[in-house]
């Protein structure tokens, strides 16, 4: 006897759940994901060819180096893997000037980083009142800003970009 309900199936006397249908996101565009990364500010610190900031990470051959998968999550949760060389920092100076830049090089005199305005600057440690390494990265999920096509269409880009 098969008898079939709209959540379940029984199935002679044994009930099933029956699995709601997962919505498929379609593949992702590489043209459509192009231009989302150019007018989603994601070149304001991120750089492609010799398009973008040096603030944040080159993406010039993500694909080579990261997933579709791993591109995804970078996207929706992008403060789960922040590599070392991506780390913030942030630091009041003496003077009172909070400062936030990623962090190039330190040692036990100086501090150098770059601004989110690709500045080079560097801090002697006796002029910084307070510093500490951010545990979390600059970049903004997506999640909630792009729909699931979107990011579809800028991970298949990204997974496009193989360096020169």
């Amino acid at each position: 006897m098969l008898t079939a309900c709209s959540s379940w199936v029984l199935l002679g006397g044994l009930a099933l759940i029956a699995q709601a249908p997962q919505a498929e996101v379609p593949p992702g565009d590489v043209s459509r994901g192009r231009a989302l990364v150019q007018s989603s500010g994601c070149l304001e610190c991120h750089r492609i060819g010799d398009q973008g900031s040096r603030f944040g990470p080159n993406l010039s051959d993500i694909g080579t180096r990261r997933t579709p998968a791993r591109l995804q999550q970078a996207l929706i949760a992008p403060d789960e893997e922040v590599l070392s060389e991506h780390r913030a920092v942030r630091f009041v100076t003496k003077d009172g000037v909070t400062v936030t830049g990623r962090l190039l090089n330190q040692d036990a005199i100086s501090v150098q980083l770059i601004t989110p305005k690709e500045e080079l600057k560097s801090y002697l440690r006796s002029d910084i009142r307070d510093f500490a390494v951010l545990d979390k990265g600059l970049m903004p999920s997506s999640q909630g800003k792009l729909t699931d096509q979107e990011i579809a269409d800028v991970v298949a880009y990204l997974s496009s970009l193989k360096g020169d």
